[in-house]
């Protein structure tokens, strides 16, 4: 006997719908929070709860979603957004920007010194909520902490930033070098003809100590030489 699935679906009923809606909410993996038009808090799931050790409780009905960042009183990226003061994302956020993906909405991030007792490198996303009339409902803003992330690029860069350095303290010689095969001059890539020892300490850590070998010492003293047999 053949069933008809979609003949066996029914609609949940609202209550329904609005109790998994809450779930979501709460339940969700992305820490955020939802101010009003006011400014006022209307969300703070529990992800939100964790990361920053803020309860809901505190911080809803309040305008005070701030504290979790900051030390004193400033605007987040939902309080621009609210405010249409988006000239002060310069000098609010180091690292900002549109968001690529929510029309109107705005990313940014940065390290942050004290954020649930942590020092965090978080993202901010805030997306505007509009109402059916195309009024504003209110902002809905996320935070991911990329924190381990962030320290191993650090950590990366600065290795790659030794490395660098220290290849530039490194000098080798290669490739064909013209030496002249009386005087045992070399000529540089400029055409100018150098003493054998200055072009090796110029392109290479080798220094140089003067003496004699014995052949040349025989020749330019060979009195002292001669003694020194004797």
């Amino acid at each position: 006997m053949h069933v008809n699935n979609e003949e066996c679906y029914s609609q949940p009923s609202a209550d329904v719908l609005i109790k998994i809606s809450e779930n979501m909410v709460q339940n969700c993996a992305v820490a955020f929070f939802v101010i009003d038009s006011h400014h006022h808090v209307i969300h703070w799931n529990r992800a939100c709860e964790e990361l920053t050790g803020i309860k809901a409780a505190d911080v809803i009905g309040t305008s005070n979603h701030w504290t979790a960042f900051y030390d004193k009183q400033r605007s987040t990226l939902s309080d621009l957004i609210i405010d249409n003061d988006l000239e002060r994302m310069d000098d609010l956020y180091a690292v900002h920007g549109p968001s690529l993906l929510i029309p109107n909405g705005l990313h940014a991030e940065g390290w942050y010194p004290n954020v649930g007792g942590k020092k965090r490198y978080l993202i901010f996303d805030a997306s505007p909520i509009y109402q059916q009339d195309g009024g504003l409902l209110g902002i809905v803003e996320t935070l991911q902490d990329i924190t381990i992330l962030k320290q191993m690029e650090e950590e990366k860069e600065r290795l790659n930033c030794e490395l660098r350095e220290a290849l530039n303290q490194i000098k080798t010689l290669s490739g064909l070098i013209p030496i002249c095969a009386a005087c045992k001059k070399i000529r540089d890539d400029k055409g100018y003809w150098n003493l054998l020892e200055n072009y090796l300490e110029k392109h290479s850590d080798a220094v140089f100590s003067h003496g004699l070998c014995p052949e040349c010492f025989q020749e330019y003293f060979p009195e002292a030489a001669k003694a020194k047999k004797e």
